[in-house]
C-alpha cells in the first residue's frame, strides 16, 4: 500500500519485515525502480545477480544496460547483463558492447543478426547499434530494400519509412508509391501499368496483386493478365502472384487452380503455393503432382506441424505410386509420434502406438528441485493472491532458463497443482507431442462420462473436444467470446438450453463446467446426428459451422484423410486433425484394452 501511494521511503523502511516472503524481491525492484536515478550501479548489479532468470532482473538488466550504455562502460555491462535472447533491447547493447571493446567481428555478426531476425520495429536503444552497422558499411542498399520489404509486409509501415533515408530520391518516390498503391491496390494498379518497366515497379505490382487476389480473385486475374501484357515479369515474379491466385482458386476446390499450380516451375513456386497444389492434387487423386509438392514443402523449414503433414502424403503419393518399400519407410519415422498422422501412419502398418503404451517417467527428483526456486515460490504466491495473469508471467520466464526435462517436470508440476491448462501450454514450450501423462490429463472425467451416456456419444471425443478448445480451462473466453471448457457461444448455448428447457441468460451460467459440458455434448450430438456419424465432418462442423460442411463435399466418395487434409480454412484443419488424435489418446486412456484406432474413427466422407 506504501508503494502504491507513492510513499517510499515509508515502503524502504517496511521492508526488513519481508524477509524470506516470495515476493520480497518483485517489491524490492519495485523501489529500485522508483529512484532508480539514486540508486547505484552496483546495487543493480547485485539485484540482477541473485534474481537470474525473473521478470525483475530482466527490467533492471535494461535499465543498467541503458545506464552503462551512456557511460561508455562496455566492459562492466558485458559482465553484469545477462544474455537474454528474448530481450532485444539487451542484446543490441550488449553487441554494441562488443564493438566497443574491440571485438569487432563478433559485434558485427550479432548486430547484423539483429537486423535479419527482427520483424518489428527497433526500439530506440538500438539505435546506436544500427549506427554502427551503417559505419562499417555491413549494411548494402539490397539490405535496406529487403528490410523495407519485409516491414512492409508485416505492415511496420512506420519502421519501414525510417529506412527511406537511406535510399536514393528515386527509390524513395517507389516507395510513396508502394504504401499508396497497398492502401488502394485496385485503384492503383492501372496507374502503374502506364510507366516504365522496372524492378522496383514490378515489385509493387505483384505485391498488389497478392493483396487485390485476398479479396477479390476475379479482379486480381484480370488485373495480372494486364501486368503481364506490359511489363517482363521474372520467373520468380511470375510463381509468386500465381501461386497466391493459385492457392485461392484451390481454396475453392476449382480444378483450374490445380493446372495453374502445377504449370509453375517447381523452383518458382512458393510454400503456398506447394501446400495448396498437394491439397488439391491429394483430393483430385493426382499423385505425381501431390508426390513433388509434399516433397518440396517436407524440405522447407516450418512447424513440427507442417513436418508431420507433408512426410505423410509424401508417404501415401509414393505408396500408390507402387513404391512401397519407400513408404514404409517415412511410415515407421512417422509412426514414432503421437500425433494425428503419427497414429494414421501406424494404421498403414499395422504398427502399435508406441507411446500410448509407455508408463511415464519418474520426474519426483526434478519436481523437489524446482519447489525450492524462488521463482516457483513467487508463481504460488499470486496465483494465492488472485493474480493469475502476473503468476503465468512468472512460470513462463522461469522456463526459458530450462532444459526439456525440466520443462517437463515443471509441467507435471502444475498437473499436481490443479492447473491442467498451465500443464498443457508448459509442455508446447518444448513441442514434446510424446509426453501424454503432462499433455492428457484426464480433467472432468464423471461429468463427461454422465454426459457421454445421456447423449449417446463417445467420452473419449468430447474429452477430445475440451482438450483442443479451452486445454481445460473452465474460465476461458475467447476474443470471439466463445466460453468456458467447450468453449460455446452464448447465442449457441441459449439455443441448445431452450432445446432443453433451460433459460440461460448469464455469461456465468454458461461458464459453470457442469452446464457447459451439458450444452456442448448436446451440440456435439446434433453435429454427428446431422452428419450420419461421420465423426470427421461433425468434428468441422463444431468448429467452421454446419453450414459450410455440405459445400466441401468432394464430388465423389474421398477417404477421409483426403478431406481432411483439403478443408479451406486453416483452422479447422488443424482444428478436426488435432480432435480426432485427442479423442484416440483419451479412448486408450479410457478404454485401455478396447481402444479404436485412429482410422476407424475416419469414415469416408460422401459424394455432393
Amino acid at each position: 500500500m506504501a508503494l502504491q501511494s507513492g510513499k517510499v521511503e515509508e515502503a524502504r523502511l517496511l521492508m526488513p519485515q519481508l524477509k524470506g516472503y516470495p515476493l520480497a524481491p518483485w517489491l524490492e525492484a519495485q523501489l529500485l525502480t522508483a529512484d532508480l536515478a539514486q540508486v547505484a550501479d552496483a546495487t543493480l548489479a547485485k539485484f540482477i545477480q541473485n534474481n537470474p532468470y525473473s521478470l525483475m532482473g530482466d527490467s533492471l538488466s535494461a535499465r543498467l544496460a541503458e545506464r552503462l550504455a551512456a557511460q561508455g562502460k562496455w566492459t562492466e555491462l558485458l559482465n553484469t547483463i545477462p544474455d537474454n535472447r528474448d530481450q532485444l533491447t539487451t542484446q543490441c547493447y550488449r553487441a554494441e558492447a562488443l564493438l566497443n571493446t574491440g571485438l569487432i567481428n563478433q559485434g558485427l555478426e550479432q548486430a547484423k543478426t539483429i537486423w535479419d531476425t527482427t520483424k518489428k520495429d527497433f526500439p530506440n536503444d538500438c539505435a546506436s547499434l544500427l549506427l554502427q552497422l551503417q559505419t562499417h558499411k555491413v549494411l548494402s542498399y539490397s539490405d535496406y530494400w529487403q528490410r523495407i520489404k519485409v516491414l512492409i509486409s508485416n505492415n511496420r509501415l512506420s519502421a519501414a519509412r525510417d529506412l527511406t533515408p537511406y535510399l536514393t530520391e528515386e527509390d524513395k518516390k517507389f516507395f510513396e508509391l508502394w504504401l499508396a498503391t497497398r492502401a488502394e491496390p485496385a485503384k492503383k494498379l492501372p496507374e502503374l501499368f502506364i510507366q516504365a518497366d522496372s524492378s522496383q515497379l514490378r515489385t509493387i505490382t505483384v505485391d498488389a496483386i497478392k493483396e487485390v487476389s485476398d479479396n477479390k480473385l476475379e479482379t486480381a486475374l484480370s488485373l495480372w493478365t494486364q501486368a503481364q501484357a506490359i511489363f517482363k515479369f521474372t520467373s520468380a515474379e511470375k510463381g509468386e502472384v500465381e501461386s497466391r491466385l493459385g492457392m485461392w482458386e484451390a481454396w475453392r476446390h476449382n480444378e483450374e487452380g490445380l493446372q495453374r499450380l502445377k504449370r509453375i516451375p517447381l523452383v518458382d513456386r512458393t510454400k503456398e503455393g506447394n501446400a495448396w497444389l498437394a491439397r488439391l492434387a491429394m483430393r483430385s487423386q493426382d499423385w505425381p503432382a501431390l508426390l513433388e509438392a509434399s516433397t518440396a514443402l517436407e524440405a522447407t523449414e516450418g512447424t513440427d506441424d507442417e513436418w508431420d503433414t507433408w512426410f505423410y502424403w509424401q508417404a501415401r503419393s509414393l505408396e500408390k505410386l507402387k513404391k512401397p518399400a519407400e513408404a514404409q519407410t517415412v511410415y515407421e519415422r512417422l509412426a514414432k509420434n503421437s500425433t494425428y498422422y503419427g497414429f494414421l501412419a501406424a494404421d498403414r502398418i499395422g504398427q502399435d502406438y508406441v507411446y500410448l503404451e509407455q508408463t511415464p517417467p519418474d520426474r519426483s527428483q526434478r519436481i523437489q528441485g524446482l519447489q525450492k526456486l524462488a521463482a516457483y515460490q513467487r508463481w504460488r504466491e499470486w496465483n494465492a493472491l488472485g493474480e493469475r495473469s502476473q503468476a503465468r508471467k512468472e512460470w513462463f520466464r522461469l522456463l526459458q532458463a530450462m532444459d526439456k526435462e525440466g520443462v517437463l517436470a515443471a509441467a507435471e508440476l502444475a498437473l499436481r497443482q490443479n492447473d491442467a491448462n498451465l500443464a498443457i501450454w508448459t509442455v508446447s514450450k518444448v513441442k514434446d507431442w510424446n509426453s501424454i501423462d503432462v499433455r492428457f490429463p484426464l480433467m472432468y472425467e464423471q461429468i463427461v462420462m454422465d454426459q457421454a451416456r445421456l447423449q449417446g456419444i463417445r467420452p473419449e471425443w468430447i474429452l477430445g473436444i475440451m482438450r483442443r478448445e479451452s486445454a481445460f480451462d473452465a474460465s476461458a473466453e475467447s476474443s470471439a467470446k466463445a466460453l468456458g471448457l467447450m468453449q460455446l457461444m452464448p447465442g449457441t448455448a441459449r439455443d441448445i438450453g431452450r432445446q432443453m428447457g433451460m433459460e440461460l441468460v448469464a455469461k456465468e451460467d454458461i461458464l459453470q463446467p457442469d452446464l457447459n459440458v451439458k450444452l456442448g455434448s448436446a451440440y456435439l450430438r446434433d453435429m454427428l446426428k446431422r452428419f450420419s456419424g461421420n465423426y470427421a465432418q461433425a468434428t468441422a462442423a463444431y468448429n467452421a459451422g454446419p453450414g459450410r460442411i455440405p459445400k466441401w463435399a468432394p464430388p465423389q466418395m474421398l477417404a477421409a484423410d483426403q478431406w481432411v487434409e483439403s478443408i479451406p480454412f486453416d483452422e479447422t484443419r488443424k482444428y478436426v486433425r488435432a480432435v480426432m488424435a485427442y479423442t484416440t489418446i483419451y479412448d486408450h486412456k479410457l478404454n485401455k484394452d478396447q481402444h479404436l484406432r485412429l482410422s476407424m474413427r475416419l469414415q469416408p466422407i460422401p459424394a455432393k
